[in-house]
């Protein structure tokens, strides 16, 4: 898969997110790493939950739909904290 088919990927979690996340109080913020950081541990131990319990193809496909739902909130992270550039 090339990398702007990622982008787009990712772009498509970001938006069901903010979809999904905006009729809460919240609205899917946190405010601090930290809540980002036990968000994301959270998804990533579910994924591999699945694929040490489950078989192949499916377990990946699962897996895979998480990691996306990860890389969406990493951006979220970095839209909601100040992220500087790497040097």
């Amino acid at each position: 898969m090339k990398r702007e088919d990622v982008y787009k990927l990712i772009d498509g979690e970001r938006d069901y997110q903010n979809k999904r996340w905006s009729s809460v109080a919240s609205q899917g913020t946190h405010d601090t790493p930290e809540a980002w950081l036990l968000y994301m541990e959270d998804y990533i131990a579910e994924a591999k939950h699945i694929v040490s319990r489950e078989a192949g193809e499916t377990a990946y496909s699962k897996a895979m739909e998480i990691i996306r739902k990860v890389a969406g909130m990493c951006v979220a992270a970095m839209e909601e904290i100040d992220t500087a550039p790497r040097k």
